[in-house]
C-alpha cells in the first residue's frame, strides 16, 4: 500500500505488527474513499479520525444485516480502527478517557439507530 506521508492511510500502514495484507488493502481503500488518503491527520486528530472510520464501517455492517463478505471485512476493520484509535490515544494518556467516552457514544448511537425496533421501544 502506497500512501502520502502524514495521512491516516500511511499511519495505519506503519503499525507494527502490520495487519494482514488483504485487510490492510481493504482498510486503505476504505480510508481513501473517505478522503483520508490526502488529508493530513496527526497527533490528537488520529483517535477521532479512526473512531469516525470505525463508525462508518460499523454502519455498513448493520445496514447490510451482516450477510456478505464485505460486511465481514467491515466488521474486522471497524474493530481494527477502534484498536488503532486507542493505540493513538495512548500516546497521550490524558486523552484515553475522552477517547473511550467518544467511542462508547458513537458505537451506542449506531446500535440504537440500527437495532431499535421501528416505532420505538
Amino acid at each position: 500500500m502506497s500512501a502520502a506521508a502524514g495521512t491516516l492511510v500511511a499511519w495505519v500502514a506503519s503499525r507494527t505488527p502490520p495487519a494482514p495484507a488483504e485487510l490492510l488493502e481493504y482498510m486503505a481503500a476504505d480510508l481513501q474513499a473517505a478522503g483520508y488518503a490526502s488529508a493530513g491527520v496527526t497527533g490528537a486528530g488520529l483517535a477521532p479520525a479512526l473512531l469516525d472510520a470505525s463508525s462508518r464501517a460499523l454502519e455498513r455492517v448493520l445496514a447490510s444485516a451482516g450477510v456478505s463478505r464485505a460486511a465481514a471485512f467491515d466488521l474486522l476493520v471497524s474493530d481494527a480502527y477502534v484498536t488503532y484509535a486507542f493505540e493513538a490515544a495512548a500516546d497521550d494518556p490524558g486523552s484515553l478517557v475522552a477517547a473511550a467516552s467518544d467511542a462508547m457514544r458513537q458505537i451506542s448511537a449506531i446500535a440504537v439507530r440500527h437495532l431499535e425496533p421501528a416505532g420505538g421501544a
